[in-house]
């Protein structure tokens, strides 16, 4: 697997929101700080590609199991994926000089604080050219209730959308004048609250712009921290 930047644009406003307002987490502060992180380990399911197993920290044994399955989902669909571009590369490779096909994928824990668990696969696939492409998917899980949340479950209307979009732009404005990323700012209209990626952090969340989406690839992914003051 190629090495590949993932830059994390951290936000400006900090300040103090009890999470069980948005997503039914423990009510009570004294309870919440008993709440441990929970355990994970990394597993090899084939070559290049790993990803994570759940080992404790989870009340409910029906919710790890819940969870450890979509984890192990994925995994075993960039198997799949692999396992087809090895078959592409065997039919191309006498009459063709690129590197050998190959999907790969890892896992990172981008969030975990005994409430919310945030685990993120970064997918490569490559398939000829100059080097590969990479795809950023991110679980969040509730690890009382198993459920896993969507963008448009956070920004939950064309107001706090339109709250997003503008602090986005003005980040994207600043850092680009500053010269730290090459963003293509004319081009940005909203992300993209269905399809988006996201995680958790403790003030906010954090949107994932893929390679190429707001950016050149020499940007690589890139994560920008949204506090929740912006639109709540």
């Amino acid at each position: 697997m190629t090495a590949m930047p993932i830059k994390r644009i951290t936000g400006y406003l900090a300040f103090t929101l009890f999470l069980s307002l948005f997503f039914g987490f423990a009510a009570n502060p004294a309870e919440a700080e008993h709440m441990s992180p929970v355990k994970v380990k990394v597993q090899q399911l084939s070559e290049g590609i790993f990803y994570p197993v759940v080992t404790s920290g989870i009340p409910k044994r029906s919710v790890l199991e819940k969870i450890n399955q979509t984890l192990h989902s994925h995994a075993r669909e960039v198997l799949k994926t692999d396992i087809k571009y090895k078959k592409q590369y065997a039919q191309v490779h006498l009459i063709s000089a690129a590197d050998p096909y190959y999907a790969s994928t890892r896992p990172f824990v981008r969030y975990n604080n005994g409430q919310m668990l945030s685990i993120s696969f970064i997918d490569e696939a490559y398939t000829g050219g100059a080097h590969g492409m990479h795809y950023e998917k991110v679980y969040n899980f509730n690890i009382l209730s198993g459920k896993e949340h969507r963008l448009n479950e956070i920004i939950k209307d064309k107001k706090e959308l339109q709250k997003v979009n503008t602090f986005v732009k003005k980040q994207m404005i600043d850092l680009k004048d500053r010269g730290r990323y090459d963003f293509f700012v004319d081009a940005f209209q909203s992300i993209d609250i269905y399809n988006g990626q996201f995680y958790f952090y403790d003030k906010g969340i954090v949107v994932i712009f893929q390679e190429y989406e707001v950016a050149p690839y020499s940007n690589g992914i890139i994560h920008m921290e949204v506090p929740y003051t912006v639109f709540k």
